[in-house]
């Protein structure tokens, strides 16, 4: 049951609230037990410096001692004993110790010059105090006697005792109540948890997709929408995994379907000695497109599971090595590469992998040029603007149609024109210029218009 945290939640509120009101009312109690203690005691220590006062005024007079005794003990509802230096009791109001000889602590303090008081327990509760009659002033007082008062405080015990009877109980109400609070409070704050469990679950089991319905406004809706958004990634992600299957699939598929009915058509012997040339030929262009797109799987997956190495270092170096290596099969297909970045910026960055996308933008420039068009240019620029360095890759090629520019970055998409069997590629290029630069945190966007040309931008924050 205590492994719960609805029931533990429930304990604990439960606890607190009875332990504080506890604690609050027994303090709040204890003070008013002794405040009105004290204020007994003040009263009493008044009278009886009063009746002091009155013995030391009038130490002869005896009756007038006794009779002014006897009003005090009428308006403070005490007895007053008047005691002789040799502690013996020469007068008392209620004419019981008259003559005998009293010891105890207060009048012994008083005696000595002392005032001082303290709690008995009889037959009932009743508080003795004493104050010394003196004479003279305090360089040459004199102890004369002292004045005894013994009065019943059983009252304060008994009003204390009810109260704190009343307190227990209503401290016991208040925790019933503060239980049956927590239990709802706890099931605000477990069900929802218990619900987000039980959906978490099922995300484990494969239920991608789906929402759990908790509208609340605290950390644990914020808790839920966070479940929620996962689910929707994990379940898109489960989405392009299988659509990337079947992608991959579809792409081995061609190439080893040609291969076969080549070698087929080889084993058969029918074919003219000069066509088995032809057809080895085509057997290695089709072990080309394999290990092309072998390849290409490799560095996507080598870009999932490693980090770059990055290090400071200077673009423009790095473009004029790509364009240096890309010259000479661009000059094949009758395209000019223009290197026109003129800043010696320096970025921190894993030099191989920045290479590896002007190697992939550059193949394309190259492969969707216009063949139609006399001149074939690619230009390779940059600048500066706000803390932010731009590299743009713009060509005259063919384009890409507007409804294509949001599916680039996927992988295995070709757009229309690029379909062609003339023009060879996987649609693989973009997606690994698209994982580089989200490895390095840099922003890449597409502009193009078919006929025209296309433009590819890469900012990088310099800071």
């Amino acid at each position: 049951m205590f492994r719960s945290l609805r029931a533990r939640l429930i304990i604990v509120y439960s606890l607190i609230i009875f332990v504080t009101i506890l604690t609050v009312d027994i303090l709040i109690l204890g003070n008013y037990f002794r405040s009105s203690l004290e204020e007994r005691t003040i009263t009493y220590f008044t009278h009886g410096n009063m009746a002091a006062n009155i013995v030391s005024g009038n130490p002869n007079n005896m009756l007038y001692i006794s009779e002014t005794l006897e009003q005090y003990t009428l308006t403070a509802q005490a007895r007053f004993l008047l005691i002789n230096t040799q502690s013996v009791v020469t007068a008392d109001s209620a004419h019981r110790f008259t003559g005998q000889k009293l010891t105890n602590p207060q009048v012994r303090d008083a005696l000595a010059g002392r005032s001082s008081w303290d709690v008995y327990n009889g037959e009932g509760r009743y508080l003795q105090l004493a104050v010394p009659v003196t004479a003279g002033d305090r360089e040459n007082m004199q102890v004369n006697g002292a004045v005894l008062i013994s009065a019943d405080i059983q009252d304060l015990f008994t009003t204390y005792s009810a109260l704190r009877w009343k307190v227990v109980l209503i401290s016991l109400l208040a925790g019933i109540a503060g239980a049956f609070f927590s239990f709802v409070a706890a099931y605000r704050l477990s069900g929802p948890l218990n619900k987000l469990i039980a959906f978490s679950k099922k995300l484990s089991q494969g239920y991608l997709g789906h929402e759990v319905q908790i509208q609340r406004n605290d950390e644990i809706g914020q808790l839920a929408e966070t479940i929620n958004t996962m689910s929707t990634g994990l379940y898109h992600i489960e989405a392009n995994r299988r659509k990337f299957i079947g992608d991959v699939s579809h792409e081995l598929k061609t190439p080893l379907a040609s291969i076969k009915a080549l070698v087929e058509a080889l084993l058969m012997g029918q074919s003219p000695p000069g066509q088995y040339r032809e057809f080895l030929g085509d057997v290695i262009i089709e072990v080309d497109r394999l290990s092309s797109l072998i390849s290409r799987l490799l560095t996507l997956t080598r870009l999932e599971e490693e980090s770059p190495s990055k290090e400071y270092a200077c673009i423009s170096d790095i473009v004029r090595d790509t364009v240096r290596v890309m010259t000479p099969f661009a000059t094949s297909h009758n395209v000019y590469i223009k290197n026109n970045v003129l800043t010696n910026t320096r970025v921190l960055c894993d030099k191989n992998l920045v290479k590896e996308i002007l190697v992939n933008l550059l193949d394309n420039s190259i492969k969707y040029r216009d063949k139609e068009k006399a001149v074939n240019e690619i230009e390779i620029k940059d600048s500066i603007m706000h803390g932010t360095y731009r590299l743009e890759i713009s060509d005259n090629g063919i384009g890409i149609a507007g409804q294509d520019l949001p599916r680039l970055f996927e992988g295995f998409f070709r757009s229309e024109p690029s379909r062609s069997k003339e023009i060879e590629g996987y649609g693989m290029g973009l997606t690994i210029v698209k994982k580089i630069t989200d490895l390095h945190g840099w922003d890449i966007w597409v502009e193009s218009q078919p006929g025209v040309g296309t433009v590819i931008s890469i900012t990088i924050p310099l800071n």
